[in-house]
């Protein structure tokens, strides 16, 4: 299977699980239109295994794609986090910075040793994607070049796409993945989310 068909099948099973869940944000949803611009779906991993459609054990394709899209977001949503302390003043949103970005870094270590276990070799397959939730190149310039209650405004916003389409992707992976521990992550991080986003929605309660 070559690396475009790879980089296609993996943005349609994405379709398929993001299917109803990209109407929270105004970022475009992957889909099998883009497979042109995919970079290389997963590649052999240590034991030869040829990505999404040979993974190891008993996870299926759309095991995969959830793991390598959750990557993709909580990678992104760090460069949000770390900037915070610079950009703004305001305790309660410096301190959910610092507690989502504790808890992503933990979430990724999950998340790739998930890859191990299904003998996928990590690879950036959303690389230039600007999807639902994620925190993109613009939306970074804006948040740079903004601060104080300008900044805060951004990053409720961005925070709150980002832990809406993740909780919509735990929920999605919930009933159609098929692995034991993707599941068992999934069920984690949709408890997780639930919380931040109570959290978040504190933060914008006035006088608070």
């Amino acid at each position: 299977m070559t690396s475009t068909v790879r980089g296609a099948l993996l943005l349609t099973l994405l379709a398929v699980l993001l299917g109803g869940c990209a109407g929270g944000g105004d970022k475009p949803a992957a889909g099998p239109g883009a497979g042109a611009a995919a970079s290389p779906s997963a590649t052999a991993g240590p034991a030869g295994a040829p990505g999404a459609a040979g993974a190891a054990g008993n996870f299926n394709p759309t095991d995969i794609a959830w793991t390598q899209l959750m990557i993709a977001l909580d990678e992104k949503t760090l460069l949000l986090t770390d900037l915070t302390p610079k950009q703004t003043s305001d305790t309660g949103i410096r301190g959910m910075a610092d507690q989502v970005g504790t808890n992503h870094r933990g979430e990724l270590t999950g998340l790739r040793d998930l890859l191990r276990q299904a003998s996928v070799a990590e690879s950036n397959e959303h690389e230039g994607h600007d999807m639902p939730g994620m925190v993109t190149a613009d939306d970074l310039r804006a948040l740079t070049a903004a601060s104080g209650p300008a900044f805060d405004q951004l990053f409720v916003s961005n925070m709150r796409d980002h832990l809406e389409q993740t909780l919509r992707l735990a929920q999605a992976v919930e009933k159609s993945g098929s692995e034991p521990n993707i599941r068992a992550l999934a069920t984690e991080i949709e408890r997780t989310r639930t919380a931040q986003l109570d959290q978040l929605t504190a933060l914008e309660s006035p006088g608070r």
